[in-house]
């Protein structure tokens, strides 16, 4: 079966758009310093992803078209139709607590996305994909960090 790669793409600029807004909101009602400044660091680095790849859509929009394995595309169709219609709601009464487990789920969605793409298309953009899944991978570790720490901020340590 064909699919067209540019679906990928797409939604990796929709998905980090999405994500870098939520993270600038989530930066503007952080309790602290440290949860504010994760959050300005996210949102800015996601932006970058954002831009990086718009680029890439536009370079290689028209060599994406392949054929993969029903499974394959049935698997990477399901990232995408989740991606798109799991909207990251913003509440700005969401406990820190929750607004880290969200972004968590938001950065393996990430690492999980460039996976694919890397496995589906390991001629494109290949240098890039690599930096980005880096990225995505200290993001998480990042997220989870800040997460770990609120037990001991709460004791007042």
């Amino acid at each position: 079966m064909n699919f067209d790669g540019k679906q990928i793409l797409s939604t990796f600029v929709k998905m980090e758009e999405g994500v870098a807004k939520y993270y600038a909101e989530l930066a503007e009602v952080a309790p602290d310093e440290k949860s504010k400044a994760l959050f300005l660091r996210l949102s800015l680095e996601e932006e970058k992803h954002q831009k990086m790849y718009a680029a890439l859509l536009d370079k290689h929009a028209g060599e994406m078209d392949r054929e993969f394995s029903e499974e394959e595309i049935e698997y990477t169709q399901s990232l995408i139709d989740e991606n798109l219609t799991g909207k990251h709601s913003f509440d700005k009464n969401m406990k820190l607590k929750d607004s880290l487990e969200l972004a968590e789920k938001m950065e393996k969605d990430g690492i999980l996305f460039v996976h694919q793409m890397m496995s589906m298309y390991p001629d494109i953009a290949e240098k890039e994909m690599k930096i980005v899944l880096k990225e995505e991978k200290k993001h998480l570790q990042m997220v989870r960090e800040r997460m770990n720490f609120g037990p001991t901020r709460s004791l007042g340590l």
